[in-house]
């Protein structure tokens, strides 16, 4: 979910029920910044369009139709809370398939540039084919408000134009290894697939094991092929060493890791990424009262209360996906506040200028969208802050928000 395969299930877009698109969004008002400044261009005439890359074939399709579904569900909700559109301009969506393929998914990119669109929310599930999005992008200064899963995007004077809302790989594997020290253990082992990005978190979380769990000493380390299905040797290996904390970073094929840990009677405690909600968790069986994940959008406690818009929010994506998905805080998060941030940023300046959103939203503190809190910054583009910025949770029950299914933090 939140690299390599993991940021595909991650960023899984779901149907919201026609309730949401009538008002429940109405909370969140449209922002509007008096003595707006002059000294950027106005608004062209016509509607303001955001850019979206998603599979639309190719082996990802499913996922794509998904998230054409969610973004049109969320755009009509955002269009019920903002009857004037952004600054009296409509919002209109250019959605474009990128097949999950890199040589499409940058002809998409070319394209989005091309039509000159206002910004864009969402960037290819493929990590190889957003790195290269990204970089068209970023060459022709076009805005991105949209989750980013490199840990080179922390780099806010490299990428200017690229913001997002959602905790950077450093913020996510800092509150891992924070963890880590704060339950005090001692032996921990680590295992990856080989995915560059899930090595890169692998990588940091040990990083900042030295400076917050000193005390705690990496015992065994061992690699994976990606989407194998036989994994009990590398259990095996792990097992040997005796740790009492197995972190697992993997792009997706969760399942064969977690039968082959019970298939070897091992009962560690488990530290994952999110993206093991979305792939094989059913298959955790009992492993799962002593699983974790390093994430956000997680509640204080398990009888956390969450404002109407958004309790109503969730109840309307869980009656979409039959309440199969855990976490659907998260997508409000994901499909919803992209939108509010943009409304924020053009607003202010009354312009689409990506000088103009860059300025607004490095000039954005502590304020709120549909809950979650934000203080980005000139060095800080990825901004959560406040009760859902990154934590780790437990992966399993209970969890808070009623139908919403928010894991609480561990």
């Amino acid at each position: 979910m939140q690299q390599g395969g993991e940021s595909m299930k991650q960023r899984l877009r779901v149907v919201a029920a026609a309730v949401a698109c009538s008002g429940l969004l109405a909370a969140a008002g449209t922002t509007t910044v008096a003595g707006a400044s002059t000294k950027y261009p106005p608004i062209p005439k016509g509607p303001i369009t955001v850019g979206i890359s998603t599979p639309l074939s190719g082996t990802e399709a499913s996922y794509g139709v998904f998230t054409k579904l969610g973004i049109d569900s969320a755009l009509a909700a955002f269009d019920a809370a903002h009857p004037n559109g952004i600054d009296g301009h409509q919002v209109k969506i250019d959605l474009r398939n990128d097949a999950s393929d890199v040589t499409q998914a940058v002809q998409v990119a070319n394209q989005l540039v091309a039509n000159k669109d206002a910004a864009v929310i969402t960037v290819s599930y493929n990590p190889a084919a957003a790195a290269q999005q990204l970089a068209v992008f970023t060459k022709a200064k076009m805005p991105v408000v949209a989750d980013l899963t490199g840990a080179q995007y922390a780099n806010a004077k490299l990428y200017p134009y690229l913001f997002s809302p959602n905790p950077s790989v450093q913020q996510s594997t800092t509150s891992a290894a924070q963890w880590i020290g704060k339950m005090g253990y001692k032996k921990v082992a680590m295992l990856n697939d080989g995915i560059p990005a899930d090595v890169t978190d692998q990588t940091m979380i040990i990083a900042g094991m030295k400076k917050d769990a000193p005390k705690a000493k990496l015992v065994a380390t061992t690699t994976i092929t990606a989407g194998s299905v036989d994994d009990s040797a590398a259990i095996t290996k792990l097992k040997q060493s005796n740790a009492d904390l197995l972190v697992v970073n993997a792009g997706e094929s969760y399942g064969p890791i977690w039968q082959a840990i019970q298939a070897s009677g091992w009962s560690p405690a488990i530290l994952t990424s999110a993206g093991a909600w979305y792939n094989g968790f059913t298959a955790m069986g009992s492993l799962e009262p002593k699983a974790y994940a390093y994430y956000w959008n997680c509640a204080d406690t398990a009888s956390q209360a969450f404002s109407a818009t958004q309790s109503s929010l969730m109840a309307s994506f869980a009656s979409a996906t039959s309440n199969l998905v855990v976490n659907y805080l998260t997508f409000i998060a994901t499909d919803s506040v992209p939108l509010e941030l943009l409304d924020y940023a053009i607003t202010k300046h009354h312009s689409v200028a990506p000088a103009a959103i860059q300025n607004a939203l490095e000039g954005l503190h502590n304020q709120t969208f549909l809950g979650f809190e934000y203080n980005y910054s000139a060095k800080n583009h990825y901004g959560l802050i406040g009760p859902y910025r990154a934590a780790v949770c437990h992966m399993g029950p209970p969890y808070a928000g009623g139908v919403g299914k928010v894991p609480v933090k561990g």
